[in-house]
């Protein structure tokens, strides 16, 4: 398989990521590992694991032709759509902290929203180009399709609950009918329609609406709703220039909730100071580039724009959470690619990246 130096370059980085991550939730999690699990590599040995199943992932990913993902992106989608059913179905649906997102799979438990994010952007992508001429004149029917399983997908992920992948989702989904040729007029229109939708989900759900104040203004309920971003900023302050050492980090011993998930960029700071975070957003940005370099040199209109889904999946998802994680935006419960705990997120992700660079292999390959 010969693939472009873009694509080697990708590999290259998203390994790094990886190699960070295990390092990070290793010094991230070993002081709760020890307390409630009597080992503090319990969950570094987890996410070995998962490393390892996702990078089988990712070159069995990089072998599969993007025709026959084309091919059969409305079973992808619909099988999407049948895991996302599955959460809900008692012995087969798992719930944890609230939420009921997980389905068990032997021994092991996967997020099927991870899986629906890659299936839903090949589904879009493909519809997208077969209907290139009618989107070209300007016709708004077309959109209807997609935008009904973009509604549906997002209605069963709300109700496990679960606002920050709808948003996610929603946004990818925008960007993919700007790519392919919506009027700004339309997408504003969508938005215009869709923000209250999001702020009536965020008023009908307490905690929700405590995220939002605690963004607001965190101080004013230090202890409550605002002490997860406090403790976060309080890592940053600490970690300065060059950090406290890597394993040094006091914000991990139980001070901030989530320091080996959602908030690991946050012991990054912490540990490897603000040089080891604008190490990881390098990182995050060169992924982005070479993405678009690699999807702007295929030639064929639906290895394109999957391309740039792929590359938005990953990107989109760091940006969300080095912005919660920095206070920029509301907390959202996404994890960041690569780098925290959790094997759905790290497998579906590399798998992302195998999609990438295969699609990058079959460059110059038509049907």
């Amino acid at each position: 398989m010969k693939i472009s130096q873009g694509a080697e370059r990708i590999l290259l980085i998203v390994f790094v990521l990886v190699g960070l991550g295990i390092v990070m939730t290793y010094s991230a999690s070993g002081i709760y590992a020890e307390r409630y699990f009597h080992d503090a590599t319990y969950f570094l040995k987890k996410q070995l694991l998962f490393a390892a199943v996702g990078f089988i992932a990712l070159l069995v990913c990089m072998r599969i032709s993007p025709d026959w993902i084309r091919e059969h992106s409305r079973g992808l989608v619909l099988f999407s759509l049948f895991l996302l059913l599955l959460v809900f179905i008692p012995g087969i649906g798992k719930s944890g902290g609230g939420a009921r997102r997980w389905i068990r799979f032997f021994n092991f438990s996967i997020q099927p929203v991870e899986f629906a994010k890659i299936a839903l952007c090949a589904y879009l992508c493909d519809y997208l180009v077969r209907k290139g001429k009618k989107i070209s004149e300007g016709g708004l029917k077309v959109f209807f399709p997609p935008l009904l399983v973009v509604g549906i997908t997002c209605l069963l992920v709300i109700v496990q609950p679960d606002l920050g992948s709808v948003i996610f989702i929603l946004i990818t989904a925008l960007f993919l009918f700007f790519l392919a040729g919506l009027k700004f007029r339309y997408i504003f229109s969508a938005m215009l329609f869709g923000v209250p939708l999001v702020i009536l989900m965020v008023v009908i759900e307490p905690y929700r609406l405590k995220r939002i104040v605690a963004y607001l203004d965190p101080w004013q309920d230090p202890r409550g709703s605002g002490y997860q971003i406090i403790q976060s900023f309080l890592a940053f302050g600490l970690g300065g220039l060059k950090g406290v050492g890597l394993g040094a980090s006091t914000q991990k011993l139980f001070y901030l909730p989530q320091s080996y998930t959602d908030f690991i960029y946050s012991i990054i700071g912490e540990e490897l100071g603000f040089l080891g975070t604008v190490f990881v957003i390098a990182l995050f940005i060169f992924i982005l580039l070479q993405g678009q370099w690699i999807a702007k040199n295929l030639r064929d209109p639906f290895r394109s724009l999957f391309a740039y889904a792929l590359t938005t999946l990953i990107c989109l998802q760091a940006a969300l959470n080095l912005m919660v994680t920095t206070g920029i935006i509301p907390t959202k419960g996404l994890p960041l690619p690569f780098i925290s705990y959790g094997g759905s997120s790290l497998v579906f992700n590399l798998a992302a990246v195998g999609l990438l660079v295969g699609l990058d292999s079959y460059r110059g390959k038509h049907r």
